[in-house]
């Protein structure tokens, strides 16, 4: 186990330890569930790829607070033909 700590950047400094076989301008994807925040390796993201992950986290979270519409089904493809 190591111990890191946050800059006040948001910066968290990877041990080396654990960050063997990472290359510099590696790419992760960050989930955090309560306390916990994992780390997963992924391929390079293009810009549209990013936005695109931004948009969908700003969707989740407003369904996670309750933040949406609830349609019926007949009234969800009658929404979806506005789009």
């Amino acid at each position: 186990m190591e111990i890191t700590r946050l800059s006040t950047k948001g910066q968290i400094v990877i041990p080396e330890s654990v960050r063997k076989g990472f290359e510099p301008g590696s790419s992760f994807k960050v989930i955090r569930k309560g306390d916990l925040i994992v780390l997963k390796e992924v391929e390079q993201f293009t810009k549209e790829e990013i936005a695109e992950m931004k948009e969908l986290d700003k969707i989740w979270k407003d369904i996670d607070e309750g933040n949406c519409k609830s349609y019926s089904v007949y009234a969800f493809f009658e929404e979806m033909k506005k789009w």
